[in-house]
């Protein structure tokens, strides 16, 4: 007797299904009316996909962010997430010309993204301000700090903010700090020097940075004790290697960061490509979505809407503190913010914010605020998802949508020096109920 075998080796017939055989019955029965009944359907379908498009451009774009996957692992938010019930904090502090930016978590955690300005100290403020500010509102270790380039006003009193905290987390461009310590102090060299090789071996681009302030912060980061290092840096398009979450998946923040390949295949030469490595995040909290930006420009911003496809955000810090080679009209368009945040100061030599990007977001009606307009700005976002912004100063949008126009003289605003001195305080007088 032949064994049975336990796999039959017949193939399987393919039978039709019950859609299939009702449409071969219906062409042979008549194959005229059959075709024309094929071509009305496909024409229902494009009529209804047309009016769609253009009377109803909002759906049409849901329809098409579904697509594309806004919300898959790749995209602007989780869909995991659930409602929280305690408060996001974002606070924008008015540094003159640089970035510092504080965020509270719902969970009670705290983030500081960059920390510098153009001097040091800087422009009419006292030299501890940024701690200051911090150190009223930082409870504890300072869990996360990045920083998102190596430019001076966004670095230059970041080394003493890891100095004032213990901080858990830091997250820094692929750069390696190679300065001329010729001057240095003997106790600044002896700090760089101490520097473990396996953590400046993380760092894997060929071209390095040589300024005092990046160094400065580059020992202060690799030698704080307890701390975990990371690189700004996914490992191709569809990865993010950074993503901050609290454990109970109430908020998400998902950064899109410079690939291996873009930094193997682009060199760092000239103030563009250095600001085009800051990563551009997204923070996601109950049903809000806001982005930071860094110094990111026409660059990198193409570079990461490939990344998401379109995105219907709601606030946007705007990148390079207004210059005209950020903030793209193309990129505006892709995520559809109805509120931007700007730091800046207006009377420097760097001219910012430009009067064609504050255009560009005039015309998209979206609304502007300014550090050095309404100096510090705290925008929260509470358990129902209110957006609230609080700011020192009030001033209008009219004077917000007021730039520099390349060529014209620089004014003198006098009103800078009593906002730095109001910035010592941390007082916040005015405030404005988002829809």
């Amino acid at each position: 007797m032949a064994k049975k075998s336990s796999k039959s080796t017949k193939s399987k017939k393919q039978t039709a299904s019950p859609v299939e055989k009702a449409a071969k019955k219906a062409y042979k029965a008549n194959p005229k009316a059959f075709i024309i009944s094929i071509v009305a359907i496909v024409l229902v379908i494009a009529i209804a996909t047309a009016v769609v498009y253009f009377a109803f451009p909002d759906t049409w774009d849901s329809i098409v962010a579904t697509i594309k996957g806004d919300n898959n692992n790749n995209g602007g938010g989780s869909t995991n997430l659930v409602g929280g019930d305690g408060e996001l904090a974002v606070h924008i502090i008015n540094v003159g010309q640089g970035d510092c930016i504080y965020i509270k978590f719902p969970d009670g955690k705290d983030m500081v993204i960059d920390s510098g300005c153009t001097t040091k100290p800087y422009d009419s403020f006292g030299k501890n301000v940024v701690l200051n500010y911090l150190q009223d509102h930082v409870e504890g270790d300072l869990e996360y700090l990045m920083l998102t380039h190596t430019d001076t006003d966004h670095v230059s009193y970041l080394d003493e903010v890891v100095d004032a905290f213990d901080v858990n987390n830091i997250f820094m461009p692929n750069v390696l700090s190679t300065p001329n310590m010729s001057k240095w102090s003997e106790k600044d060299k002896n700090r760089f020097n101490s520097i473990p090789q396996e953590k400046k071996d993380m760092f894997t681009d060929e071209d390095t940075i040589s300024t005092e302030q990046y160094a400065s912060f580059f020992a202060a980061a690799l030698t704080e004790p307890n701390c975990n290092i990371y690189i700004n840096m996914d490992d191709d398009d569809n990865t993010n290697n950074i993503v901050i979450r609290d454990d109970a998946n109430t908020y998400e923040f998902k950064f899109y960061c410079p690939t291996k390949n873009y930094y193997k295949s682009t060199n760092l030469k000239g103030g563009e490509r250095i600001n085009a490595v800051s990563p551009i995040g997204i923070l996601t909290y109950n049903n809000r979505k806001i982005m930071f930006t860094g110094d990111s420009n026409e660059i990198n911003e193409p570079l990461v809407m490939a990344r998401t496809g379109k995105i219907d955000c709601d606030v946007l810090k705007v990148g390079h503190h207004g210059s005209e080679t950020s903030t793209m009209g193309d990129f505006l368009d892709e995520y559809t913010f109805e509120y931007a945040l700007i730091s800046c100061k207006y009377n420097t030599s760097y001219y910012h914010p430009r009067q064609e990007t504050l255009n560009r977001l005039k015309n998209r009606n979206i609304a502007v605020y300014r550090t050095d307009n309404n100096g510090n700005i705290v925008l929260t976002v509470d358990k129902n998802g209110n957006l609230k912004f609080d700011m020192q100063t009030e001033c209008s949008q009219e004077t917000n949508y007021i730039g520099y126009v390349y060529g014209q003289k620089k004014t003198n605003v006098k009103a800078q020096a009593s906002v730095a001195k109001q910035n010592m305080a941390c007082l916040f007088f005015n405030t404005r109920i988002a829809a």
